[in-house]
């Protein structure tokens, strides 16, 4: 799409088709295999290692020439940011449910998507300022922030690689699953309310040839320091775990 950056996506198609390769391998192919391969009673613990494969992905295959990743941490949790220093785009990858909790639920502390869309997404508007579930329940009212705390956030995730007066826009990749399957996939361009500015869908580049559209093959992988993400978590937290954990759940 061309025309003004506030409000409409600019398509990088080469950068979309890298981005959902590495969430569709994770889901669909390594996931499931690791699940036969460890055949255990439960796998709760793949809500968190989807995100690990992702982001492991995203530095084999999605970084080169002008894409760079920015790793960051919130609490226990550890984020990466995809960013385009020719278009002046950052990317982040979540899941639809997760948008939708973050409209919804009080924090004390801003997720970190909410400082990304205040910091890089404030002067856009949602096209249509439509009835959202806080408008229906008010107590789901998105929780607001002191604009220091939100620089400050800022500041602390991007760690100088960016600046809220270089232009910058966010665009979020938002994906739903169901049977180690992607069944919607789309790039959001989102106000700093959350609201939608700009949609693109991405199914069609699901199962692209990636050797075709990079000329480069790939072999082999690295270890995922994945160790602790497997490891069955004791019957009983020690102090200062659980709030830990929550955050976790909260910002992924």
């Amino acid at each position: 799409m061309l025309g003004n950056r506030s409000e409409l996506i600019i398509e990088n198609q080469m950068l979309n088709r890298r981005i959902v390769y590495a969430i569709n391998k994770a889901i669909s192919e390594d996931i499931p295999q690791k699940k036969r391969e460890d055949r255990l009673e439960t796998n709760n613990r793949y809500i968190f290692a989807v995100g690990d494969y992702i982001n492991d992905y995203l530095r084999k295959y999605v970084v080169k020439d002008k894409i760079e990743l920015i790793s960051f941490k919130r609490y226990a949790w550890e984020g990466r940011i995809i960013v385009d220093r020719e278009n002046k785009i950052t990317y982040t990858i979540s899941t639809f449910k997760t948008l939708k909790t973050i409209v919804r639920k009080y924090r004390n502390q801003p997720h970190y998507l909410v400082i990304l869309l205040y910091a890089e997404n404030g002067e856009c508007k949602g096209t249509t300022k439509q009835m959202t579930i806080g408008d229906f329940y008010p107590e789901y009212k998105m929780s607001t922030f002191d604009v220091d705390v939100l620089d400050d956030d800022f500041d602390k995730i991007v760690q100088g690689n960016i600046s809220k007066t270089d232009g910058y826009k966010h665009y979020i990749v938002a994906y739903t699953s169901e049977h180690d399957e992607i069944t919607a996939i789309a790039l959001l361009l989102l106000d700093k309310d959350f609201v939608e500015v700009d949609k693109m869908d991405l199914m069609d580049y699901i199962n692209p040839d990636f050797a075709s559209l990079t000329g480069t093959q790939y072999e082999g992988t690295e270890d995922m320091e994945e160790e602790q993400e497997q490891r069955p978590l004791p019957l009983k937290l020690k102090s200062g775990v659980k709030p830990a954990l929550r955050a976790m759940e909260e910002e992924a």
